[in-house]
């Protein structure tokens, strides 16, 4: 798999005492990030709502993530409890993960915004 960018991705670990947040840099994966947007005579028009998607597809199929974690480009070594933690970065929430394991090229498909 062709990789360009790296990333940090915060997953979310439930358990009775409270969550936690598990920390794992990602040197090589695969990054898009796509602006949804236009300008018209109006100014700036977002479609839907949503101003950047970012696609990461990741190598490493051991990784968890689900909808909820975060993505942040880059190394990041901000330990996280809350989400605040993460403000003076940009950091997009997973809305979905493709775990495709099949095939000549196994990885994980996440759709962030």
């Amino acid at each position: 798999m062709l990789t360009n960018a790296d990333v940090t991705v915060y997953h979310r670990v439930r358990s009775p005492s409270g969550d936690k947040w598990e920390r794992k840099y990602l040197p090589a994966v695969w990054l898009y990030k796509n602006i949804i947007a236009g300008i018209t005579t109006n100014g700036l028009k977002t479609a839907n709502g949503l101003t950047n998607v970012l696609t990461v597809r990741i190598p490493d199929i051991s990784v968890e993530l689900k909808k909820g974690d975060y993505v942040v480009e880059g190394f990041c070594e901000i330990d996280m409890e809350t989400v605040k933690d993460l403000k003076e970065v940009e950091y997009f929430c997973v809305t979905g993960a493709n775990y495709n394991r099949f095939g000549s090229n196994p990885h994980i498909k996440v759709v962030a915004q």
